[in-house]
């Protein structure tokens, strides 16, 4: 089984990108996402004004996922429960996921371990300015998950952009497919499954 990880700001447009790949490889690829690896909100870190903050790290129960990984290069299937964004007004799913010829790891900190580099064979990252994500986030955080306007931009402000800066950005560079999610999508997505599919061979 190979490893892609997939990884881009919040708003950057992993799920366009992810869903590309599935139309693509079909049941030849499985997807891990670190949603789903949220540890609860009592357990993460607050900021100083006692703020739960969502982006770092140490939110991800990433010993859970590193095991997951390895029980699926192994051939067996796991099972987990959808994560709900610390909401209570969305319930949790069971969700089996299937070892295949590819597994497509995809979330804000799917490198941010180092037990993944020594997994990982591919690395995408999915690029947009740092304007248009805001905006996104804000359309689809109010739409999905019921913020306000005023908490995606705290969030943006006081977590989500020191996190990019500091542990999703710098891989930026060591990728080996930078997807411009802002305009020319197709491109590095068609790129990145060529490279897929070289990898495979």
């Amino acid at each position: 089984m190979k490893i892609l990880a997939l990884i881009g700001g919040s708003g950057s447009g992993k799920s366009t990108v992810l869903n590309g790949l599935r139309d693509h490889f079909g049941p030849r690829a499985s997807v891990l996402s670190l949603d789903n690896y949220y540890k609860p909100k009592s357990e993460l870190p607050v900021d100083e004004n006692g703020e739960t903050n969502f982006d770092l790290p140490e939110v991800i129960d990433h010993q859970s996922m590193i095991r997951d990984i390895d029980e699926l290069r192994l051939g067996h299937p796991i099972e987990l429960d959808s994560y709900t964004y610390n909401r209570d007004v969305m319930q949790s799913e069971k969700i089996i996921i299937e070892p295949s010829e590819w597994l497509v790891v995809e979330g804000l900190f799917a490198m941010a371990y180092p037990e993944m580099e020594e997994r990982v064979d591919l690395l995408g990252y999915i690029d947009a300015p740092a304007s248009v994500r805001l905006q996104r986030r804000i359309d689809r955080d109010g739409a999905e998950r019921g913020y306000t306007e005023d908490e995606v931009r705290y969030q943006w402000k006081q977590h989500v952009r020191p996190a990019d800066e500091a542990f999703i950005e710098p891989w930026k560079k060591r990728a080996h497919v930078v997807v411009d999610n802002e305009h020319h999508w197709q491109e590095g997505l068609h790129a990145l499954i060529e490279l897929m599919e070289k990898t495979s061979n």
